[in-house]
């Protein structure tokens, strides 16, 4: 069943990467990319397939796929838009508090910190906050509101300028590492459900997102 497994991901993976190419004449690091992305989909669509009625993971995959989609046609403040929101999902799987179902807040992240205090060190933490800081200014133009209106505006537009700069190459590295860490944080607070959705196929989690977090499960 293991190898069964695996080699029904690796097809779903690769149609998925070839239908991509199809779309867009993009670079072999970009199709690297996506194909960690399209993993991630893989990993959560698995973990749907054993808990259907898992709202947050039905919008995770959502947002993946259109966080590739919104990459490759290059709409920024939709790809920013995707990642603010999947690491709000990815928050809400980990703490399953009720009171994050609908608004995430400062208290949430607060609480992020203090329920993985044993596995999540300062590093860490400080880039799941640096990419929610960064994906909020790019949508909302900044948070502080001066009292003049040319001000303002000005803030607004220094703010998604330095945003739209950052260097793709290391906005893709960035990216990829916070997902790292999300997953982590998310098979430790939900190590039975991982188990029930891999238990067949610690071959197909291995592949989908390594040795390091089938380890965890």
């Amino acid at each position: 069943m293991n190898e069964v497994g695996l080699k029904i991901c690796k097809e779903e993976i690769n149609d998925l990467i070839t239908y991509i190419e199809q779309l867009s004449q993009l670079d072999k690091k970009t199709i690297e990319y996506y194909r960690v992305i399209a993993k991630q989909t893989l990993f959560f669509k698995h973990i749907l397939n054993a808990y259907p009625q898992t709202y947050f993971v039905e919008v995770l995959i959502s947002d993946f796929f259109n966080f590739i989609l919104n990459d490759i046609n290059e709409s920024t403040r939709y790809l920013y838009l995707n990642e603010r929101s999947i690491i709000e999902n990815y928050i809400r799987l980990i703490l399953k508090k009720d009171e994050y179902i609908s608004h995430i807040t400062s208290q949430s992240f607060v609480d992020l910190k203090e329920q993985n205090r044993l596995v999540l060190n300062e590093s860490e933490y400080s880039k799941i906050m640096n990419e929610y800081k960064i994906s909020c200014s790019y949508i909302h133009g900044g948070n502080i509101l001066a009292n003049h209106l040319v001000a303002n505006f000005e803030e607004c537009v220094n703010g998604v300028n330095d945003i739209t700069k950052r260097n793709k190459a290391n906005r893709m590295n960035q990216t990829l590492d916070l997902f790292k860490i999300l997953n982590k944080l998310f098979i430790i607070n939900n190590l039975e459900v991982v188990d029930n959705s891999f238990h067949r196929n610690k071959y197909a989690l291995n592949y989908l997102l390594g040795k390091q977090y089938s380890l965890l499960s």
